[in-house]
């Protein structure tokens, strides 16, 4: 059976990688929400669907951040 210590460091490190992955697929989010903005300046046709999907990209790459800045305030807090 494993020490509460070890679990410790096991949680902790399933959290940075948790955070890893949350602060990574912020930049992909932003990464497409600057397409989408990029090829609403060039397509007149679908510049509404654009501009749209570029916003919500947009909050997801915020979201994703803030959810990452939550967990890794909980990691400092619990890190030996």
């Amino acid at each position: 059976m494993a020490s509460s210590n070890e679990k410790l460091s096991a949680l902790l490190k399933d959290l940075n990688e948790l955070s890893t992955y949350l602060h990574k697929r912020g930049e992909r989010s932003l990464a497409l929400s600057q397409q989408f903005a990029t090829n609403a300046q060039k397509d007149i046709g679908n510049r509404e669907f654009d501009l749209n999907q570029a916003r919500m990209l947009d909050y997801q790459h915020n979201l994703f951040h803030e959810i990452g800045n939550l967990v890794d305030k909980i990691i400092r807090q619990y890190e030996p």
